[in-house]
């Protein structure tokens, strides 16, 4: 069995990305958007794939880890790149406004000038390039 804190860091990143945006919509009620649910389909597993390998000390996981967390890094990309208003908005991202994309939720308290800069989905594409970062370090031969 082979330890390695960078597969601890990334189950930690991915377990806090997972109890974070159950915080931000169960506790808080922001209502999730369809590209925040994408994001969750790819962070969610990763939480459970990441814990696995770090207890058993398995350092081929980065064969499942790493699609996952790319395709979740991409849709997180993308919902920034519309909210800073690069692409357009998603038909399917308008169809419900009580959970666009576009919604500033107040993440950080009602007048923190925080919230247009680390916004949930800045948060999301932070722990999706974190967890590739730490998955793609040089590892020993036997990886």
């Amino acid at each position: 069995m082979t330890r390695d804190n960078r597969l601890y860091a990334a189950w930690v990143v991915a377990l806090i990305a997972t109890l974070g945006s159950l915080y931000f919509s169960e506790i808080r009620q922001f209502n999730p958007c369809i590209l925040c649910w994408f994001q969750r389909i790819c962070m969610y597993p990763l939480t459970v794939i990441l814990g696995v390998a770090a207890l058993g000390g398995d350092l081929r996981v980065r064969r499942y880890a790493l699609p996952l967390a790319g395709i979740g890094l991409l849709v997180a990309l993308y919902q920034n790149l519309e909210t800073w208003g690069v692409v357009p908005v998603l038909r399917a991202c308008t169809a419900d406004p009580a959970s666009s994309c576009g919604t500033p939720w107040p993440v950080w308290g009602l007048n923190s000038p925080l919230n247009t800069v680390l916004t949930i989905p800045v948060l999301s594409m932070i722990a999706f390039t974190l967890i590739i970062t730490l998955l793609s370090w040089k590892r020993d031969r036997s990886f």
